[in-house]
């Protein structure tokens, strides 16, 4: 139990936040559910459904898009609320449609909305968390919760869709309505976010680093960042325009983007990470079919359960051990064990044993933990707090396309090689995005020793 101290201290709206989340992720299985519907209740073929599923997944690009810039100009805790509450109507109205195309339609719909408020959950736990550990402690609570309610859901669904699905919707609509509550009530943010800005503003500017540790790398411009005009937080004079999202326009972005080169290739090397996430539901049912034949999905569902146990059971630990690395060194380490556990599958064309997909299964899993809880620190403490919602929305966006084009790129490895091959290509793509946040601490860490010369400030390295 004292692993769990690690979640000891953070604010009261963290822990809401994160229990939230929990409740709502419970109810976070529209992919599958669009599926099971569209075959189980209606009849449609896979690939028919299939058309449906990727439907989905191509409009929560724009979705995170939309939501990340939202999330900057109309507050982050209310894009959150709308998004859910629509999503929850729009579920709960599936039950209304049952047996005809229009469900199909409407759950596409609630993925537009659920990929809204993607960004702003992000962006919100950052608002809420003034220290870079706070928030490494924060991210790997809500991704703990968030697995947790993805495995429940399905469990409890899975007794009731084929003959009961219309209490399934009613109840999924029902647990976002919840999810939504809470936030509504218990998590204080005022009215487009002014309310938690100021008071982070009365004990000091939330992106301010700890005592002790450097101000990152490209922070040093924050004041250049500020428009004519806009006062800062620190030398405590009343609300900025940074603060005051509702009542004008964000600040662009492009701007901020080409100030912040080092963030841009974070967020495009990002792509990899995805690309190698994507495997677990691609390649890896086909390798188990591959190796264990009619046996293959029973083997695959086995697989599923391991990695949601590891995730319980080894989330808390891993973030223990791993307390005082930074973003980058935790990312990097990440993409190593990915590498490690999904090239271990090569071993299956010579001994096809299932002890080697657990024990492989284990490894990638604690990759899947550091680089997930993780990947949303590095843009934290090096983008002003007005450019959190769009900056989260860009990261999610390339996640989206790492999805999309995972599954069909891997394909073609296939057919142009072979199945056990691919496992190699995995295991070099990984050593390359280890390299690149390898790559990427080197340039910060020179960068900041150059400062170092001329500003006490910027002499610790991250």
């Amino acid at each position: 139990m004292s692993l769990f101290k690690t979640y000891a201290g953070l604010s009261r709206d963290i822990y809401y936040l994160c229990l939230a989340r929990t409740i709502n992720s419970t109810g976070d299985f529209i992919f599958s559910l669009i599926t099971l519907v569209l075959t189980l209740q209606m009849g449609m073929s896979v690939v028919s459904a299939g058309i449906f599923v990727s439907m989905a997944a191509l409009i929560s690009g724009p979705g995170v898009l939309l939501g990340g810039y939202l999330s900057d100009l109309i507050g982050k805790k209310t894009i959150i609320v709308s998004g859910q509450v629509l999503s929850a109507l729009m579920i709960m109205s599936c039950s209304f449609w049952s047996g005809t195309m229009t469900i199909g339609y409407l759950l596409i719909a609630v993925m537009f909305f659920i990929s809204i408020t993607r960004p702003a959950y992000n962006a919100l736990i950052i608002q809420l968390c003034p220290e870079e550990k706070e928030r490494k402690s924060a991210f790997s609570l809500m991704y703990l919760g968030a697995n947790l309610g993805i495995a429940l859901g399905p469990l409890i669904a899975g007794f009731f869709i084929k003959d009961y699905v219309h209490i399934v919707f009613l109840s999924i609509g029902t647990v976002f309505l919840i999810s939504t509550f809470i936030i509504l009530k218990k998590v204080y943010v005022g009215a487009s976010d002014q309310t938690m800005q100021t008071n982070t503003g009365e004990r000091g500017h939330h992106t301010q680093q700890p005592q002790g540790e450097q101000q990152p790398y490209g922070k040093q411009q924050h004041q250049e960042h500020l428009q004519p005009g806009q006062p800062e937080h620190k030398q405590g004079r009343s609300p900025s325009r940074q603060q005051q999202g509702s009542e004008s326009l964000p600040s662009p972005l492009f701007p901020m983007l080409l100030k912040n080169p080092l963030v841009v290739f974070f967020i495009v090397v990002s792509f990899l990470n995805y690309f190698i996430y994507m495997q677990y539901s691609f390649s890896l049912p086909l390798q188990m079919n591959q190796t264990f034949g009619e046996h293959g999905a029973a083997y695959y569902g086995s697989v599923m359960t391991i990695n949601a146990i590891s995730v319980i059971l080894l989330t808390t630990l891993v973030l223990s051990a791993t307390r005082n690395f930074t973003a980058l060194n935790s990312i990097a380490a990440g993409a190593l064990f990915y590498g490690i556990g999904f090239g271990a599958l090569y071993l299956l064309g010579d001994w096809p044993q299932f002890a080697i997909v657990a024990v492989s299964t284990v490894l990638w899993t604690i990759g899947e933990i550091l680089v997930q809880t993780n990947i949303n620190l590095y843009i934290a403490s090096r983008v002003p707090d007005s450019h959190q919602g769009r900056f989260n929305g860009l990261l999610l966006f390339v996640g989206c396309l790492g999805y999309t084009l995972s599954p069909y790129l891997t394909g073609l490895f296939i057919r142009s090689v072979d199945m056990k091959s691919v496992w190699i290509i995995i295991l070099g793509i990984s050593l390359l995005y280890a390299v690149c946040m390898i790559l990427l601490w080197y340039i910060e860490k020179n960068a900041t020793n150059n400062r170092g010369i001329e500003s006490p400030d910027y002499s610790k390295s991250v």
